[in-house]
């Protein structure tokens, strides 16, 4: 009987002490709040994959929120994050001015930030720790040059109008891309002259909206720079309606997404710039591990970002894994 009782007390000492020990490994793991914009386009959706499968590899106990684009809501999601006191919090904003006092904020309670994908103005670079992402300035100046690419090949030389369809105005990657972009025109051609733009929030029906009316108003536009992918599609369907043939349009976007990708296969549109989601994610994520371990990783670390003409598609297509 003892024996038995002796058999019994063993088991139930090793189910405690494995208990006990997931328990520590639960503990162990750093928690990371990572707050989106949405994960509901398809850019955001391939991010938060890229983040999860890393956070996965590195061990991280990741928790995600979302605000739906508004940065009231994304500023409340980082007033209700802060009480959860997670170890590490990586934070896409929403809009570059309006998300500095939550940024500070995080700051203040002395937990480490990762800004992702979207850098708020550098001056306020002393409040996070890192940031992961693209390089929109130069995102645009790609744009710029390989608009430029796109006259000569089509025979138009280096004059010429163009049109832009912007992102939600106000937040970096609209600002940054846009200010690139012209400022690469400027500096490279000249002749190549932005006569209008029109936002559009990253969507397809709204770019068709505002690509009809920017034709419209203005005659005799050889190209389009696009500063998001989704947007693109709405770009060639306006064309299209207006009965102008995209294919003798110098289409630029942003993105490398599945949509742009079978445009510029087609001769629909001529070129993207890639920014793989995926990275973006995975870098993010392995950003926030350095810093859970107490480690300081690189302060600035960029995507690549070469642009995927018809030649060139293979960019796009080896990036999302």
């Amino acid at each position: 009987m003892n024996f038995r009782k002796s058999i019994i007390s063993c088991f139930a000492l090793a189910a405690i002490a494995s208990a006990l020990g997931t328990s520590a490994h639960a503990a162990d793991q750093p928690r990371v709040a990572l707050l989106m914009p949405t994960q509901s386009v398809e850019y955001w959706a391939l991010y938060a994959k890229g983040f999860e499968k890393e956070a996965a590899a590195q061990g991280l106990k990741l928790d995600v929120k979302v605000s739906n684009y508004d940065a009231n809501e994304q500023a409340t999601v980082v007033d209700q994050t802060l009480a959860q006191k997670p170890d590490v919090i990586v934070l896409i904003p929403v809009d570059s001015s309006a998300m500095v006092p939550s940024i500070r904020k995080i700051d203040q309670a002395k937990i480490p930030l990762v800004v992702s994908n979207s850098m708020p103005d550098q001056k306020y670079s002393r409040y996070w720790k890192v940031f992961t992402g693209p390089n929109d300035i130069s995102n645009g100046e790609v744009a710029a040059k390989t608009m430029i690419q796109g006259f000569k090949e089509k025979g138009y030389g280096d004059k010429g109008k163009v049109i832009v369809i912007n992102g939600p105005m106000g937040t970096p990657p609209q600002v940054q891309r846009y200010q690139g972009f012209v400022d690469g025109l400027k500096k490279n051609a000249p002749g190549i002259e932005v006569v209008g733009s029109q936002p559009a929030d990253w969507d397809a029906v709204k770019a068709e909206a505002a690509a009809s009316a920017l034709f419209t108003q203005f005659k005799d536009v050889k190209g389009v720079y696009t500063e998001n992918d989704s947007q693109l599609r709405g770009v060639v369907t306006a064309a299209q309606r207006l009965g102008l043939d995209p294919s003798k349009l110098v289409i630029v976007g942003h993105g490398c997404d599945s949509g742009a990708v079978e445009a510029i296969a087609a001769g629909k549109a001529y070129a993207t710039v890639e920014q793989s989601p995926f990275d973006d994610g995975a870098y993010a994520a392995r950003a926030a591990k350095d810093l859970a371990a107490g480690k300081a990783p690189q302060a600035i670390q960029y995507l690549p970002n070469p642009a995927a003409t018809k030649a060139t598609l293979n960019v796009c297509y080896s990036q999302k894994k």
